[in-house]
């Protein structure tokens, strides 16, 4: 990301909403730790979420205002199982994420592609690796059923982000499959 969302009216009003869907997810499910996690939110040109070391837990301003509050904190609650499971420090990688949603990668051999599996024309930065989205996805659940949102928004809300036409072996797709099986399995 290259463009800090700052000190306008909208930047203030974005961070407000974003901090209040990872508020929501950190009460209901480490309520100890309330407050530790702050919300940063970026004008780029691509939609997505992320984490990095610390406490910041980061949003494209255009990903924030496309989806429901439901989604925006099962959105959160994937990035926080991202920090609580410690994926930040475990691998660190670049993925190319072209215009037909194929991904070529840098330092990453089990590279996701696009975080939320969105198409992009441009450089996306990306830490974590097949296994650790369906971890994610996995702790993500557990969180989401604690605040009483129903793992079926989860899994609709991945695959909006696959798109119209899925590409069958594309991450987005296994992370789906891995959800199915998992809601399938646990609620």
């Amino acid at each position: 990301p290259q463009k800090p969302c700052l000190e306008s009216p909208e930047c203030i009003q974005a961070r407000g909403i974003w901090q209040r869907a990872i508020n929501s997810v950190v009460s209901a499910n480490f309520p100890s730790e309330f407050g530790k996690y702050r919300a940063l939110i970026w004008n780029d040109e691509f939609d997505n979420a992320w984490v990095t070391k610390g406490r910041n837990i980061n949003i494209t301003k255009g990903l924030l205002f496309t989806i429901s509050q439901e989604e925006l904190i099962c959105v959160a609650a994937h990035e926080l199982s991202h920090l609580k499971m410690g994926h930040y420090y475990a691998r660190i990688g670049i993925i190319i994420v072209d215009k037909n949603g194929y991904s070529g990668e840098l330092n990453n051999e089990e590279s996701s592609g696009s975080h939320y599996g969105r198409e992009a024309s441009s450089y996306i930065p990306e830490g974590f690796g097949k296994n650790q989205e369906k971890e994610a996805d996995r702790l993500a659940l557990e969180f989401i059923k604690k605040i009483g949102i129903h793992p079926m928004v989860y899994l609709q809300l991945l695959k909006r982000f696959q798109g119209e036409t899925p590409y069958p072996n594309a991450p987005i797709s296994e992370r789906i499959e891995n959800v199915l099986k998992i809601i399938f399995q646990k609620f």
